[in-house]
């Protein structure tokens, strides 16, 4: 089970709010336990050390250390980590999490990491983090660059005014 919607992604006002009324990380955090009470797979994004800590003690078997929406494309997250400064968060994360459960698998996944170079990047200078957890990454983006290159063909083909004339 992945927890996607996560109001972890959601800071200020807003996400006070959200708390405040009960919305909160602490029951994505319960939703968790239970389902792995029910022998589910889970799979939750972390957003720091704390939220890393508290789901490896609600029991997941992968914390998935979300680096922000992810860069790039048409519609990429302009607001972004810089990629050199995201290994020493994961690795952060990470710790948190196996200090709870050392068998807990550590992916990223997000923000500056787009790319199958930047995945290689975090796994190069990362010491904690298990994998990659694609999503827009691997569906989003290449889309769009297939998308872009089939209308280029298709715009270069002659028009019939062109063709023949009219």
């Amino acid at each position: 089970m992945q927890n996607f919607p996560t109001v972890g992604l959601i800071d200020g006002v807003f996400r006070a709010n959200l708390e405040e009324t009960g919305m909160s990380y602490a029951l994505e955090v319960e939703m968790i336990a239970k389902a792995r009470a029910k022998d589910m797979l889970t799979t939750p994004y972390v957003f720091n050390d704390v939220d890393a800590r508290a789901m490896a003690a609600a029991g997941a078997d992968i914390v998935v250390c979300h680096l922000g929406l992810t860069t790039g494309g048409a519609i990429g997250a302009q607001t972004a980590l810089k990629l050199k400064d995201c290994p020493a968060l994961i690795d952060a994360w990470a710790a948190a999490a196996l200090a709870v459960n050392p068998g807990i698998l550590v992916l990223a996944h997000g923000g500056p990491v787009a790319e199958p170079a930047d995945a290689a990047f975090i796994m190069k200078n990362t010491r904690k983090c298990h994998g990659f957890y694609g999503a827009s990454s691997m569906e989003r983006l290449p889309v769009e660059r297939a998308l872009t290159e089939q209308v280029r063909k298709f715009k270069a083909i002659a028009s019939v005014e062109r063709r023949y004339g009219r």
